[in-house]
């Protein structure tokens, strides 16, 4: 392959058979895109059937570059099973009227909302038929509370994480300084 696609004339230096691998495509644009994501999209599938008596869990971040409204129809339409999150469910919703991401969560067994905004929760009420009671619910949400919806149930939750959990997923730049200077080794005088 020569010209702009030539990153695909040459093996792989990423070991393939770890078990956590991440292909990132984003940084590929326009027909590479495409064919990227078909590339990853094969060695995932390939990867999914190669021994079927192990768990495996597929999660895909930006989910809306595939069925987002400047996506590939190939891409939105490929089947399979996989873990989604996104920031704005609006982008669920962008490409074909939303068939798209309609689809993905009207089949998604559980979903998990947090937070939203008046736009996308009124979006969502009509997709999982949420009560008024729910909507006001999701959109008055605190850090930590959500609404599981499963098996056409739903009950708000509160989330809480044990203080390893927190320091481990934090992202809160006072408490990263703390944990950093807790693990600093303690200097002791001679």
């Amino acid at each position: 392959v020569n010209g702009s696609a030539r990153s695909f004339n040459q093996q792989t230096n990423v070991a393939l058979d770890n078990k956590y691998i991440v292909l990132d495509i984003s940084e590929l644009t326009g027909d590479l895109l495409t064919v990227g994501m078909f590339v990853a999209l094969d060695f995932v599938w390939d990867k999914a059937k190669e021994n079927r008596t192990a768990e495996k869990a597929i999660f895909v971040d930006e989910c809306w570059q595939l069925i987002g409204a400047s996506s590939n129809r190939l891409a939105a339409e490929y089947g399979g099973s996989l873990v989604c999150a996104t920031q704005d469910l609006n982008d669920f919703f962008a490409l074909d009227d939303g068939k798209y991401g309609k689809g993905i969560i009207n089949n998604s067994k559980t979903k998990i909302l947090l937070n939203l905004e008046e736009e996308e929760a009124q979006r969502v009420q009509g997709v999982l038929h949420l009560s008024e009671a729910e909507l006001m619910e999701i959109t008055h949400f605190e850090r930590g509370s959500a609404l599981i919806s499963t098996n056409n149930n739903n009950i708000a939750v509160e989330i809480k994480c044990s203080q390893m959990e927190k320091e481990l997923i934090t992202t809160d730049r006072r408490e990263l300084a703390e944990l950093a200077q807790r693990a600093a080794p303690k200097q002791h005088p001679c």
